[in-house]
């Protein structure tokens, strides 16, 4: 026998196999476009990966987090102003009112327009978004209030609910983006009394008198509608602010997500073009060493010879 022969077999069995195993090496990078398919390719490299995947889900969490809390900013800012619009309607209203020259059917007409805004403005303390009642704090599936005229604000409280969720930004900081309806519309004191600023308080104060015909009355409740009107421009700046940090939130989440999906592409994506080329060079080197074989195999054997 050979052995010189037979050895060169054996090497070229072996080249063969590593030839092999390049090939599908590079089609399963080229096809999953990752460049490591095992961990034992690089350990480190692949508890790095899984690190980072971590890192990019818990953004992109926040991200939506984020957007969530932005629609609800933007629904309670459109809300308020509504609001605002709403009661300075009222105060124009209480103007006529209380000017010598109404009468009292005029009044009672007046109460009636007057209504019409306190109906609008308990639906604006319902805003909703999707099937959150945004001002309704930890329990958002049921509104705060519903008109109510046998109570003495004109309005019924369904429930009384802290606002106590937050979210948070990537760098863990907390952003309180609510407040309840009850902070909003109907502040009151540690008895239960409505103070200044309370604006169901004020509007049904405005209907009551000119209903009555009290000019007194119509005139005191003026004075408390500009207070409440002043009270929620100061909710406004709260829900303002909130808008401003969430929106720097989401572009500093964004900035870390641009950041952390290139460190993941560097670490986890296959060089499409680098593979493509040693797939190719491989593939010509397997048909080469093939090409070689049939013709080892072809040539006389000292058996044949003899034979």
């Amino acid at each position: 026998m050979n052995l010189t022969l037979y050895g060169a077999n054996q090497q070229f069995l072996v080249d063969l196999q590593r030839t092999q195993a390049q090939i599908q090496d590079a089609s399963a990078q080229l096809s999953s476009g990752h460049r490591l398919q095992r961990v034992a390719d690089d350990p480190a490299a692949i508890a790095e990966i899984y690190q980072l995947q971590a890192e990019v889900t818990l953004n992109q969490q926040t991200q939506a987090n984020l957007q969530r809390a932005s629609a609800e900013l933007i629904a309670a800012d459109t809300a308020l102003q509504g609001a605002i619009a709403g009661i300075q309607s009222a105060i124009s209203l209480a103007a006529q009112g209380v000017s010598s020259t109404s009468s009292a059917q005029a009044r009672a007409n007046l109460a009636i327009q007057i209504q019409g805004l306190q109906q609008t403005l308990v639906g604006l303390s319902q805003a909703q978004v999707g099937n959150h009642y945004i001002f309704s704090g930890d329990l958002p599936n049921q509104p705060s209030y519903q008109l109510d005229p046998t109570q003495p604000e004109g309005v019924a409280q369904l429930q009384s609910a802290s606002a106590t969720h937050v979210i948070y930004d990537t760098n863990g900081t907390a952003i309180a983006t609510a407040l309840t309806a009850q902070h909003i519309f109907d502040p009151k004191d540690s008895q239960g009394n409505p103070v200044a600023g309370n604006t169901f308080a004020a509007i049904n104060d405005l209907v009551t008198a000119l209903r009555n015909n009290d000019m007194a009355g119509i005139s005191a409740a003026a004075t408390s509608l500009h207070a409440s009107s002043d009270y929620l421009n100061n909710q406004l700046v709260f829900y303002g602010d909130a808008a401003n940090r969430v929106t720097n939130a989401t572009s500093l989440a964004q900035k870390f997500l641009v950041q952390e999906q290139g460190s993941l592409g560097e670490l986890q994506d296959a060089n499409i073009a680098a593979i493509a080329l040693a797939q190719t060079q491989a593939l010509n080197q397997q048909q080469a060493a093939l090409s070689l074989e049939a013709k080892i195999n072809q040539m006389p054997t000292l058996f044949s010879l003899l034979g």
